[in-house]
C-alpha cells in the first residue's frame, strides 16, 4: 500500500470550481509497484474533475494499518484495502492560507 500526496486544482467541470483554489490530495493506493500507483493517483484525481498540479516525489509505503499514524486516516487505509484506493481532498480557498 502506498500513500501518495499531490496538489490539484478543480477543473471547470468540477462542483468545486469557483469555490476553492485547490486542494492537497492524499491517496492510499493498494498496488504492487510505485510506478503504477503514481499513474493511478493521477488517474483518480482526474476522475474527480480535478487537474493534477504536482504529485510529490516522496511517498510512503505502508505494510499494515499500524503504519498509519493518524487515527482518522486508518479508515482511508481500510477503504483502500477493500476498494483498491481511497482519496481525500483537503481544499483551500486562498493562496498562502497557512502564512501570516
Amino acid at each position: 500500500m502506498f500513500l501518495i500526496n499531490a496538489l490539484a486544482k478543480p477543473k471547470k467541470s468540477s462542483e468545486h470550481y469557483d469555490e476553492v483554489l485547490g486542494a492537497y490530495v492524499s491517496l492510499y493506493i493498494d498496488y504492487k509497484d510505485i510506478e503504477g500507483a503514481m499513474r493511478l493517483a493521477k488517474f483518480y484525481i482526474k476522475e474527480e474533475d480535478w487537474k493534477v498540479v504536482e504529485v510529490e516525489d516522496e511517498y510512503f509505503t505502508l505494510d499494515s494499518v499500524e503504519d498509519v499514524e493518524d487515527e482518522e486516516q486508518k479508515e482511508l487505509y481500510e477503504e483502500a484495502l477493500e476498494y483498491g484506493y481511497s482519496i481525500i481532498f483537503n481544499c483551500y480557498e486562498e493562496e498562502g492560507e497557512d502564512e501570516d
